[in-house]
């Protein structure tokens, strides 16, 4: 829960939260898309929460993993966002998976006796599983680039104060808003949303925090904006100043492209979308 009682993905977890790995602490974050078979949507989620449990204790300071549902979106589509401080770590998950015991014992248990059996395999549609590596965008952070973090970490974008910025673990939604920034723009693009998120996060402190990162070994030049929410109802207050007149004279109404031209003209026609993201809380 966080401070106001809001549910967040820290309810997946039994670890202290200066123990985890977060959007706004970590190096790389793996973003993984599954879709649920409808009639095993139930088992599906049981069995993520019990696995990233496990996963996040069995590697705790190594990766921090947590579980969201889809809103307003695709029915019974979940995301894992993945956080890590660099990609050579990656090693240590799959050691796990190919040699420990308890992980092996909740991937292939029965977990569906009333409905022929199987495991995790049979939960899933074929074909869906698939995997987005997002990096902090680097070259805003006022941060020095530590030993062991692959880039410096997103929460040196903002000048929130670290205590009450929110994050991939304490905030009760996240929009993750992607758009393709046209190759000759490809800096004033990043411009543009470091710019964006800046203002974002100085007209909503404890209200919403806003994050930019790029795609990793993926598509070139795909940029990616995380926007942590207090909760989904904080969504009209980002809307708001997205409208607002200050935020388009500040960020919006300046002139980027070389010889004339705004922001709109930065990004591939029909790239930009959002997907909204609330932490999966099992039932009681």
């Amino acid at each position: 829960m966080t401070s106001h009682g809001t549910t967040s993905a820290l309810s997946q977890t039994s670890l202290a939260p200066e123990r985890l790995l977060h959007s706004g602490n970590s190096g790389l974050i793996i973003h993984r898309v599954g879709m649920l078979e409808y009639g095993m949507a139930r088992e599906g989620r049981d069995f993520s929460v019990e696995l990233i449990d496990y996963m996040n204790r069995a590697q705790a300071g190594v990766a921090s993993t947590f579980l969201y549902e889809e809103v307003l979106g695709v029915r019974d589509r979940l995301h894992w966002l993945v956080h890590m401080k660099s990609p050579e770590l990656y090693s240590r998950l799959i050691e796990m998976v190919d040699h420990d015991a308890d992980f092996q014992d909740i991937s292939q248990r029965d977990r569906l006796p009333k409905k022929g059996g199987g495991n995790w395999e049979k939960m899933f549609l074929y074909g869906s599983l698939q995997e987005t590596i997002m990096c902090p965008q680097h070259g805003f952070s006022q941060a020095e680039h530590a030993d062991d973090m692959f880039v410096p970490p997103a929460t040196y974008q903002t000048t929130q104060p670290q205590d009450t910025q929110l994050n991939s673990a304490n905030a009760g939604a996240i929009v993750l808003r992607t758009g393709d920034a046209k190759y000759e723009y490809r800096e004033q693009a990043r411009r543009f949303l470091y710019d964006w998120s800046s203002h974002l996060n100085d007209a909503l402190p404890g209200r919403a925090t806003a994050f930019i990162y790029e795609q990793t070994w993926g598509r070139q030049d795909r940029l990616h904006c995380l926007i942590h929410l207090r909760g989904l109802e904080d969504y009209r207050l980002v809307q708001d100043a997205d409208r607002g007149e200050t935020m388009h004279k500040q960020v919006y109404d300046v002139e980027r492209v070389p010889g004339g031209g705004g922001w709109d003209q930065l990004f591939a026609p029909g790239s930009i979308h959002d997907v909204v993201l609330a932490p999966y809380v099992r039932p009681s």
